[in-house]
């Protein structure tokens, strides 16, 4: 009986797109469309020794221009400045966008959400002032403050993705806001994070319902689906807008055979399944208080619980990644550079 190689396969039926700022890896794997890094990516590559330089060159720079961002500390705007300088290198590897978080502890923050995404936009010009920020895309936790900054944003031209996507109240705020995509995340972020760790409530479901609400609804928000647990989960995926995949994870699969037949049967996205049915959702841009509630009570109150959990996560990585980029300023002189 044939057979199919799993990524062959998934690239066959949805975009495949590259979790990581290594470039080495994502040249040795892709090609990819997309690129896409968060805190725990950055505090990853900034303590490999081959790295060294990145991360020197990124502290110089934080120092020279930290008097026109004096609001927030050396600390923080040198994470920011790391994180372009990685989506910068990491871009090279890929066909289309590259993304980058905002500070995960501005996620209850619409106005600091929307000066660090201007903040970013501006440290890329700087770094490469010939770079289209147009394929520069800012991640937004997906609250509703988030959401309300994504939607200023995108009336200056900034392109944000909505993070930490957990519930349909969420697609639907998201894709009013105007987001050019969304990231659900099927599983819990603390099983990515926490050896052992189960979410017993995966998000699958909702993966299918958010593509179809915007396809009947004709909003050109896209899945970039994110934190699945095994291949199977993956091929049940198959057919969905995109799906972010580690380096570490893609090997495998690159490295799989499946009969086809198989395969082919596990999509939840096959015709059989899809609905034509046009399900009514309320909309929640301009109500606050019935998106909270709502909110509050989607799966049985674990959607906010997940969404809480993930930023509070990415919270611990940028803390950690400041904590040892102040150890390394403490440790050596950096002097401001010449622009």
């Amino acid at each position: 009986m044939a057979t199919v190689n799993l990524l062959e396969y998934l690239r066959s039926r949805t975009q495949v797109d590259i979790d990581t700022y290594d470039a080495e890896a994502s040249r040795e794997i892709g090609p990819f469309q997309d690129a896409t890094g968060n805190q725990f990516e950055i505090q990853a590559e900034i303590v490999k020794p081959n790295r060294s330089a990145v991360l020197k060159r990124s502290l110089e720079l934080a120092a020279t221009i930290h008097p026109r961002f004096a609001t927030i500390t050396l600390e923080e705007l040198a994470v920011e400045v790391v994180g372009i300088e990685l989506a910068l290198e990491v871009i090279q590897t890929v066909h289309g966008n590259v993304h980058v978080m905002v500070n995960p502890s501005y996620s209850y923050n619409t106005e600091a959400i929307v000066a660090n995404a201007q903040r970013l936009h501006h440290i890329c010009k700087i770094v490469d002032p010939y770079f289209d920020t147009s394929h520069l895309v800012t991640k937004v936790p997906a609250t509703w403050e988030g959401m309300q900054a994504s939607r200023q944003l995108k009336q200056s031209g900034i392109k944000t993705l909505a993070t930490t996507v957990f519930s349909m109240e969420q697609v639907i705020l998201a894709g009013e806001a105007g987001c050019i995509s969304i990231s659900p995340f099927v599983h819990e972020l603390k099983t990515e994070t926490y050896k052992g760790y189960k979410d017993k409530n995966p998000i699958l479901g909702v993966c299918v319902q958010a593509q179809q609400f915007y396809q009947q609804n004709s909003l050109p928000t896209r899945l970039k689906v994110c934190v699945t647990m095994n291949l199977d989960e993956l091929i049940m995926l198959a057919g969905i807008d995109a799906l972010t995949i580690t380096p570490k994870v893609l090997k495998v699969l690159a490295a799989t055979e499946r009969l086809q037949e198989e395969v082919e049967s596990m999509s939840l996205f096959a015709k059989t399944t899809m609905t034509t049915e046009v399900v009514k959702y309320l909309s929640y841009i301009d109500s606050e208080s019935q998106y909270r509630v709502h909110f509050a009570a989607s799966e049985d109150g674990k959607a906010q619980f997940k969404t809480a959990q993930a930023i509070s996560l990415f919270c611990d990585a940028q803390t950690a990644a400041e904590l040892y980029i102040a150890s390394q300023l403490e440790d050596s002189s950096y002097i401001p550079i010449n622009l």
